[in-house]
């Protein structure tokens, strides 16, 4: 079923003579929808038909700054898809999983991100790592310092 709602969605976007390149929003079968398009692709948020329309442009407008700021401009499909770890962590910084917003600022969530390059072993505690990855940690931070 949600397969078939993706894609009569993009059907109906695609259709679309009035494209912008910015945040639009419309209701689709039951559901607010926020979409952009982009250089080759769409970037969608769904929502129940009772959410609030500006709220859910704001969040698509927020992921899609931050996107745009972590991968300096570069944002099209296969850029996209080689970064998808990173994709999924600003969706993490930027609702939770009940779907309550947590961050809308692109800036901050960029900065909670980090660079690109960095590891995400990096970002984590050295108290919640497992052992192995851990030593991983250590042994990669080891070998930088003494390429460095």
């Amino acid at each position: 079923a949600q397969r078939e709602f993706e894609k009569s969605l993009l059907a109906k976007v695609q259709t679309m003579s009035d494209l912008k390149d910015a945040v639009d929003v419309m209701e689709f079968k039951e559901s607010v929808v926020a979409y952009k398009p982009t250089e080759d692709m769409f970037m969608f948020v769904v929502g129940a038909g009772n959410e609030n329309e500006l709220v859910m442009a704001e969040v698509l407008q927020s992921l899609d700054e931050t996107l745009h700021t972590y991968m300096r401009g570069q944002v099209f499909e296969e850029a996209v898809l080689e970064e998808l770890e990173t994709l999924l962590l600003i969706v993490d910084e930027l609702v939770d999983q009940e779907g309550i917003i947590m961050e809308t600022d692109p800036d901050e969530l960029a900065a909670r991100i980090g660079e690109p390059g960095d590891s995400l072993i990096d970002q984590i505690p050295i108290g919640d790592q497992t052992l192995g990855k851990a030593l991983q940690n250590a042994r990669d931070q080891i070998t930088r310092s003494i390429l460095s």
